[in-house]
């Protein structure tokens, strides 16, 4: 049966990665603390039977969860040391939280967890490090950053270096790159913004967003076929939309969309190209999927391999005392085969 499991969180919790086999997300959830504000980030790992399992720090109080292998049994994220601005770390139940060198925010992991990468650099448990490419794939302005990795963590998808944008500006583009620097520039027009999120477990397929020819970013699925297909919104032409994860052969897309000309009318979406863009919250009802009322799914951060488990964070309804809802996780469980 189709469903979607709420989780709750004390003042704002996000799911940012799933497995490759659906079973564990993993995110940061906003807990009580002793520094200033009150709050702050903590890295969990989220399975059905367990719950929550928050995995700790380097020492400053703080981590984010990014990504996990296949089973879930390895977790990468950030985490800065003790007076330290950015830090990066690898987790198991076995080793706990590690440093790893990679600089900021190590936003993939292999689908063996052996290989992790962030901004431009890679590191794996044999000791080899390595940086995805410099040259021309890179500016100070716009720095080659991957955020993805394939299974086996021989392709990368990100941004780098692109021409001027229509303001003369420094534009930043989509890439795919190797570990040994071979990077690519994938966003044919080149004088614009864009920015891949997620690559498809096989390597095959790309998705992200890119400006179209107003300047409004759209949601683009990119194959070395047909280049970049922009997927459009829930709402119309004007409207904004972004492509975040795919499935293992690139043929399930999940992100975020605008509705309406608000720029609070987020919804999460699904793409498959037999259907195009819908409303995932919709799709999910139109399932059978029981979602409580006044929650709003907003965004889909990641989906399974198989293309059914996918999860992300929305809104719930106010809170007692207050006129607002709280940033929530979610995942969804849809037969779409």
């Amino acid at each position: 049966m189709p469903g979607v499991v709420i989780q709750p969180g004390e003042c704002g919790t996000q799911a940012f990665g799933i497995s490759g086999d659906g079973n564990v997300i993993v995110g940061a959830g906003c807990v009580p603390s002793s520094q200033p504000g009150g709050f702050v980030d903590q890295a969990f790992r989220w399975t059905v039977t367990g719950g929550y399992q928050l995995l700790g720090d380097l020492g400053s109080g703080i981590s984010d969860a990014y990504a996990a292998s296949f089973d879930g049994s390895v977790v990468v994220g950030s985490s800065p040391p003790p007076e330290a601005f950015f830090g990066s770390f690898r987790w198991t139940a076995t080793q706990g939280m590690m440093a790893v060198p990679v600089g900021c925010c190590p936003n993939a992991v292999t689908d063996d967890g052996t290989m992790v990468a962030g901004g431009n650099a890679w590191w794996k448990t044999s000791g080899e490090t390595g940086n995805f490419g410099d040259g021309s794939c890179t500016d100070p302005q716009a720095p080659l950053t991957m955020v993805d990795l394939s299974a086996d963590g021989s392709l990368a998808a990100g941004s780098g270096k692109g021409g001027l944008d229509m303001f003369g500006q420094q534009a930043t583009n989509a890439y795919q790159s190797t570990p040994t620097g071979n990077c690519q520039d994938i966003d044919a027009v080149f004088n614009r913004n864009s920015d891949a999120s997620g690559i498809s477990a096989d390597g095959s397929t790309i998705v992200g967003e890119a400006q179209d020819s107003q300047g409004h970013y759209r949601a683009f699925r990119w194959t070395a076929s047909t280049g970049m297909v922009d997927l459009g919104t829930l709402g119309g032409n004007n409207l904004l939309s972004n492509a975040l994860a795919t499935n293992q052969d690139g043929s399930v897309v999940v992100g975020t969309s605008l509705t309406t000309s608000s720029p609070d009318s987020n919804h999460a979406f699904i793409w498959i190209a037999t259907r195009g863009i819908q409303d995932l919250q919709t799709v999910l009802k139109n399932h059978g999927a029981r979602i409580p009322n006044g929650w709003i799914l907003q965004v889909a951060t990641d989906i399974s391999e198989d293309g059914t488990v996918i999860t992300g964070y929305g809104i719930s309804p106010p809170v007692q005392g207050s006129n607002f809802g709280q940033t929530e996780p979610w995942r969804a469980v849809l037969p779409l085969r």
